[in-house]
């Protein structure tokens, strides 16, 4: 009898893990967040001239030793891309953090771009993010095309960078 009931268990969570691998690619949350440093809220969906581009979002804090080292690298090609004007939208999310430590790292980073304050870190989950650092690729529809959990590698940024800018 345990062996009918194991059987009709595993093929329930066969069906049910086929279904949610199969609804199709993932649509970026809707967010609004304060923005480090005062200013208008930094929110998802893009508005204004930013509306319809592709987007990185990249999710750091001040307390993340990873982070250290990637935050710069992925402010330098940021810089680059907005030297471009209709690349792709770099967007940060300073998260489980004090806003003054992670309005200081960000600067001291070289971030020219906004960045969101996510003290309680409740957005980092609705991307499926477990930790920090993490990074979020959108494609101009909203389709998030790849997810990196942990450091991004140079590589992996411009390579991803360039394929949103084909978008």
């Amino acid at each position: 009898m345990s062996l009918g009931i194991g059987l009709v268990l595993a093929a329930g969570l066969l069906v049910g893990l086929t279904v949610t691998g199969g609804s199709g690619p993932q649509r970026a949350p809707a967010f609004s967040l304060p923005r480090l440093g005062g200013g208008p809220p930094v929110s998802y969906p893009l508005t204004g001239k930013d509306r319809h581009r592709p987007m990185v979002l990249t999710f750091f804090a001040s307390w993340c030793g990873p982070c250290h080292s990637e935050l710069p690298m992925i402010a330098r090609v940021a810089r680059h891309e907005r030297a471009a004007d209709d690349g792709v939208v770099f967007v940060g999310v300073d998260g489980n953090d004090d806003p003054k430590s992670g309005l200081a790292f960000a600067r001291s980073s070289g971030v020219s771009f906004s960045v969101g304050a996510d003290v309680d870190s409740s957005l980092a989950p609705e991307f499926t993010l477990v930790g920090y650092p993490g990074t979020v690729f959108v494609d101009a529809s909203g389709t998030i095309v790849k997810t990196v959990h942990g450091p991004v590698t140079h590589a992996v940024l411009q390579s991803y960078v360039a394929r949103l800018s084909r978008t």
